[in-house]
């Protein structure tokens, strides 16, 4: 069992602390921590026990037998490591801050081997989930800042900001289009060149910083592999033309682990302002529909303002916030 203590750390403020990371049929004393904060700060849609954590991957400080702070690493299925630290919650004391920065800095430097690779980087990100209106409430601001403060002293830097969104069939299923005919991909080249152009001017934070480390093919390229290797798979992916023939958008609608999902979609830049994206949204929802799909889940970053009021044209409620450190 790997342990750290006072001597990894080289933090004073917390030397009677342990971190370790729990074994097989040691979850319960992850539970002994207490309940989520009552703002809904870091509240998850399924219980503990639904959200696929690992042993190895699930870690907590002890101050003796306390349990003071904790913090759940999460993966799909089958993967090696870590994609993203979603469960941490930094104690309630007056050193919360130096206890859950030195929780996490234990966790990573024990998880990010040197073979560690994964889509959203160097490293697991740290998604806060949190409510739609946590900068209004105090507590939920406060709850949230602890969490941000700590994860910032453990050398996590604030990324993006996204709303998650939520559609079920029974708040109106939008008109089709008229305007646009559409037609399965099958020809990964006409997707890729699409995405490239695509990711040229994006608002959304994932695009552009790959565009920047790798350019707009790279970017395309990766897009098609990532939304692809999802369970939903391919088949309901979609290219959109105008009455003209010109190819406008695309829709990858897929599914996750979970739920029915649009994997990505994106408008031609010399078709943009036209409100195109309604269109490739109304086509997914169509589909699963269709298939008996009983709800749709979504996010998108606070940033891109103008997919944010297509999902809200259409019909999606935003069910809460996620902050995205890295």
């Amino acid at each position: 069992m790997s342990e750290f203590s006072l001597s990894d750390l080289s933090n004073p403020s917390v030397s009677d602390v342990r971190f370790r990371p729990l074994e097989a049929g040691e979850f319960d004393l992850f539970h002994r921590y207490g309940p989520l904060p009552a703002s809904g700060v870091g509240a998850r849609h399924l219980p503990f026990d639904e959200l696929g954590y690992r042993p190895g991957w699930v870690w907590v400080a002890l101050r003796g037998d306390e349990v003071v702070a904790r913090a759940a690493f999460w993966g799909p299925p089958g993967s090696e490591h870590p994609f993203s630290l979603d469960w941490f919650d930094p104690g309630s004391g007056p050193d919360r801050t130096e206890v859950g920065a030195a929780l996490l800095r234990a966790a990573y430097a024990a998880l990010v081997t040197p073979g560690y690779a994964t889509p959203s980087g160097a490293r697991p990100d740290y998604h806060l989930f949190l409510p739609a209106d946590w900068r209004e409430r105090p507590d939920a601001f406060a709850d949230a800042s602890d969490r941000i403060a700590a994860a910032e002293k453990a050398g996590l830097r604030q990324s993006v900001e996204r709303l998650n969104l939520h559609w079920l069939p029974e708040y109106g299923l939008p008109p089709r289009s008229a305007r646009l005919t559409f037609a399965p991909v099958d020809d990964d080249e006409v997707a890729v060149n699409l995405l490239a152009r695509v990711a040229e001017g994006s608002l959304d934070d994932w695009d552009r910083r790959n565009l920047a480390e790798s350019g707009a093919r790279a970017t395309a390229e990766k897009t098609v592999s990532e939304v692809a290797d999802m369970p939903g798979g391919r088949g309901r992916w979609r290219l959109a033309r105008d009455a003209s023939g010109e190819l406008v958008g695309i829709v990858m609608a897929t599914r996750n682990s979970r739920n029915a999902t649009i994997g990505y979609l994106g408008v031609d830049p010399a078709h943009r302002g036209h409100g195109y994206a309604d269109d490739l949204v109304a086509e997914a929802l169509h589909n699963f529909v269709a298939e008996g799909e009983p709800e749709v889940k979504d996010n998108t970053d606070v940033g891109n303002a103008p997919m944010a009021a297509s999902f809200a044209r259409i019909g999606y409620r935003i069910t809460g916030r996620r902050l995205i450190l890295a």
